[in-house]
């Protein structure tokens, strides 16, 4: 997966924002996201994900743990 940067962070800042985040702010963010990122990694790493838009609802229970 891809990784996120601090300076990712703060292009999307002004891209979407308006105003980008502090340097030290994006570094943060980006460390969370990059956090968050390997760890859905791992929670779907056992799931399979069909073609087929109609199987996303289990796929996504099977996830969940439900």
């Amino acid at each position: 997966m891809a990784q996120f940067s601090k300076e990712l962070i703060l292009a999307q800042g002004r891209e979407f924002g308006g105003s980008a985040p502090t340097p030290e702010r994006a570094e943060e963010l980006a460390g969370i996201l990059n956090t968050l990122a390997e760890a859905l990694d791992k929670a779907a790493a056992d799931v399979a994900f069909e073609a087929e838009p109609a199987d996303m609802h289990t796929a996504l229970d099977q996830l969940a743990g439900n």
